[in-house]
């Protein structure tokens, strides 16, 4: 039985230099996505579709999904701004065109329930192992997708703000809402945001938000071409646009799509800037010693995760 993992990737890399984000936070240069890729592995997973850039392939599979051959069934799936045709954008955009976009890209190669996550978010073995089993539920169903929701507390960065996809549910975790809040971070300990008026607004630490951790049925395909056709007619010109997972689901749940929330009490982490590298290492040697992680992951026997 296939399930699949969708890893949007194409941020790493531009088509000005190789690939970034590659920072190594473990004992022998383990890296964010290599963490991710062990959890998910190890929750049952089978079936892994990168989306990158053509502009980095090759440096990809050299330095990244190489480690993963053998263990995995892997594919491939390409982002470009060139997949818009020319008269339909602007010429000068140097942006992709979102994290949505980029599942759209998928579609060719996905037939069954499958995950989403983002390359470069630690998520930790809990939410894997949420996500993998609720993918299992979904089998044989139609317009049954699912978010793993964190706790804004648990997903605030070390140093600087960070956008977060913050989430309003009911009284079953059913959502609401989710609106992406930009340069999110804690002001004299409570997490904030600053509005459109330059104003600070507090936060609920306790809120659900959104980590583009995502599980979908493969009808989800018909509905976002639906409305990323919609995107470019109305906005495609504009060099700032983004057709992203959370503005989409927004606007799904407003016509009445039902999308569970599912928590996980996990604890995110990034490199969101170079400060933040520190504190990640010594998670990740914290996690070791407890021995929810080995000091080498990824042998180059190409052996299972034990």
């Amino acid at each position: 039985m296939t399930t699949t993992l969708v890893v949007l990737a194409a941020k790493m890399g531009n088509k000005y230099g190789g690939l970034k984000q590659l920072e190594g936070i473990g004992p022998n240069g383990e890296t964010i996505l290599d963490y991710s890729m062990y959890d998910a592995l190890k929750a049952g997973f089978n079936k892994v579709v990168f989306v990158i850039s053509k502009y980095f392939e090759e440096e990809f599979k050299e330095k990244v999904s190489a480690k993963y051959e053998g263990l995995v069934e892997i594919k491939y799936a390409f982002q470009e701004i060139e997949s818009v045709p020319e008269e339909l954008r602007n010429s000068k955009r140097n942006r992709l065109w979102g994290s949505a976009h980029a599942i759209l890209m998928v579609k060719d190669l996905v037939k069954e329930p499958f995950g989403v996550i983002n390359a470069t978010n630690f998520y930790q073995r809990e939410s894997f192992e949420l996500l993998y089993s609720h993918l299992q539920e979904t089998r044989n169903t139609l317009q049954n997708h699912f978010l793993i929701s964190f706790r804004l507390a648990n997903a605030l960065a070390e140093t600087g703000g960070v956008t977060r996809g913050i989430c309003e549910v009911n009284d079953k975790d059913e959502l609401i809402s989710i609106v992406d809040r930009m340069g999110v971070e804690r002001i004299g300990g409570d997490p904030m945001y600053l509005n459109e008026y330059n104003k600070w607004v507090e936060l609920d630490v306790n809120s659900p938000i959104s980590m583009n951790m995502w599980g979908f049925t493969p009808d989800i395909f018909n509905s976002l071409n639906q409305s990323f056709d919609s995107f470019i007619a109305t906005s495609g010109t504009d060099l700032k646009s983004d057709f992203s997972i959370p503005g989409f689901m927004n606007e799904m749940v407003q016509e009445g799509l039902k999308v569970k929330t599912i928590k996980t009490p996990a604890k995110w982490m990034g490199l969101v800037s170079p400060d933040d590298r520190i504190q990640v290492i010594l998670r990740i040697n914290d996690l070791i010693r407890k021995g929810i992680y080995p000091s080498k992951i990824f042998e180059q026997t190409n052996q299972s995760p034990k």
